[in-house]
C-alpha cells in the first residue's frame, strides 16, 4: 500500500465520520412540531397545553401546539423564578413548549412529566 492509497482511505474514513456526525448532531436538538397528526404529543406537553388554556380562560382546543423540544432547566422553577422565589439549583429535565392562541405565541415550560409547569412572561 503506497502513500497515496493511505491517504484517499483517511480522506474517506473522515467523510463517513463527517457525515455520522451531522446526522447525530442534526437529530438531538430537533423540534418535533404537533403537525404530525397520527402523533400525541408528551403528556407533558398536552398538560403545558391544559395550563395555558386555563390561564388565559380559553377553551383547550383555542390552544394550539406549536413545537416542542426536550429541554434540561437550571433550577426547579425551571428558569423563570421570580426575585421572591427560592429555586433549588439542580438540573431538571422537561420540555420547552411552543404555544399559540389567536395568534400571539406563548413559551411555556414543564419538568419531565409536566407536574411542574411555568408560563414564560
Amino acid at each position: 500500500m503506497n502513500v497515496r492509497d493511505r491517504s484517499r482511505g483517511s480522506v474517506v474514513s473522515w467523510i463517513i465520520v463527517f457525515f455520522l456526525a451531522t446526522i447525530v448532531l442534526g437529530a438531538c436538538g430537533a423540534d418535533q412540531s404537533s403537525s404530525d397528526e397520527g402523533d400525541a404529543p408528551p403528556a407533558a406537553v398536552a398538560k403545558a397545553r391544559d395550563a395555558l388554556a386555563t390561564e388565559l380562560d380559553v377553551e383547550t382546543d383555542e390552544v394550539a401546539i406549536e413545537s416542542y423540544k426536550e429541554a434540561e432547566w437550571s433550577d426547579s422553577c425551571l428558569g423563570l423564578g421570580g426575585p421572591a422565589e427560592s429555586c433549588l439549583a439542580a438540573i431538571h429535565l422537561g420540555w420547552q413548549v411552543m404555544l399559540s392562541v389567536d395568534g400571539e405565541q406563548y413559551e411555556v415550560r414543564t419538568d419531565e412529566s409536566g407536574d411542574i409547569i411555568r408560563i414564560k412572561e
